[in-house]
């Protein structure tokens, strides 16, 4: 009997499991020749916020006086705000990045998912390969959307990148703003009050000495010149109060639009989920990651090859 086992008892299956696991050894050990296309992490980020207002703002209070070299101010980050306000207004981005044998079907259940959900779609994509789907939906929903959009695949095939701002920073400016602007427009109404009672203290004073019966015709005259100067003065005034008042009443609408604005912005959450073509090789290594795919080749083909072998013996 030859123990000797030779190359041609070989069988096609132990042939065909060795080139396997020596083709995906060379695959897995030289990515070069691989081409599978990662999955997109898209990262969110907290965008400013400002406001662009050219609204001229009260100056100070007392005599009314419009300075249009000023402007309103606009929300800014303030790094210095005390840790015991402990409030948030969390901003939050939500992106995913999904992975599926047919990208436009999955694109499609994306969308529905937003729109069941009281969403908006801002931009959409998809083509055999790829696709894209961006939104923006309410922060009340978005639990409930996250869990019914995270079902779509299985836990292999997505990966999920949350990001949020507390913007309480601009929340504590706009606060700030809205006591300046209400502590002008308290101002610039009760200087206006003073310039009402004081010409109307005036022009009773010289009224009464014109119509005093002992004051002269010159004196008379005098006083009715005077009284005119206090008209036209009180007109001036009285106008230039009125815009100054309406400024701070813009000043503090304005800020009113920028706190409702914030605070929408907060309620609002905006995301984007980034679909991509796996293909099965892709799914294989999922499943195996590494070696393992070559090894259990290399594993089946030493079986057969002991099959083989062992068949011959007894054959022989």
């Amino acid at each position: 009997m030859n123990n000797n086992f030779l190359p041609w008892h070989l069988s096609w299956l132990t042939v065909v499991l060795a080139v396997l696991a020596l083709g995906t050894f060379i695959a897995l050990s030289n990515p070069g020749v691989r081409y599978i296309t990662p999955m997109m992490e898209v990262g969110g980020g907290a965008t400013g916020y400002s406001n662009s207002s050219g609204v001229v703002a009260p100056t100070a209070a007392g005599m009314p006086m419009r300075d249009t070299s000023v402007y309103y101010p606009y929300p800014y980050q303030n790094p210095d705000v005390p840790v015991t306000d402990t409030r948030e207004f969390l901003k939050i981005y939500y992106n995913a990045s999904m992975q599926t044998r047919d990208v436009p079907a999955l694109t499609s259940r994306v969308e529905t998912t937003v729109r069941g959900y009281d969403g908006r779609i801002d931009s959409e994509s998809s083509s055999e390969k790829y696709g894209s789907v961006s939104f923006a939906l309410p922060q009340s929903k978005y639990d409930a959307f996250r869990a019914e959009l995270e079902s779509l695949v299985g836990s292999r095939f997505l990966k999920v990148n949350i990001s949020s701002q507390n913007l309480l920073s601009q929340k504590v400016s706009i606060e700030e703003q809205q006591k300046q602007a209400d502590t002008a427009l308290a101002d610039y109404t009760t200087a206006r009050q003073r310039i009402v009672t004081a010409h109307a203290s005036a022009v009773q004073s010289l009224q009464a000495q014109i119509d005093d019966a002992n004051t002269s015709e010159s004196a008379k005259a005098l006083l009715q010149q005077e009284l005119a100067r206090e008209n036209s003065s009180y007109t001036r005034n009285l106008s230039n109060a009125d815009a100054n008042i309406t400024y701070a009443q813009n000043w503090v609408k304005g800020v009113q639009t920028q706190d409702a604005t914030l605070l929408a912005n907060v309620a609002t959450v905006n995301g984007t989920v980034s679909i991509q073509w796996i293909s099965l090789w892709d799914i294989a290594q999922l499943y195996l990651p590494g070696y393992w795919i070559p090894a259990i080749f290399a594993a089946l083909a030493l079986l057969s090859y002991w099959y083989d072998r062992r068949r011959s013996l007894i054959s022989s």
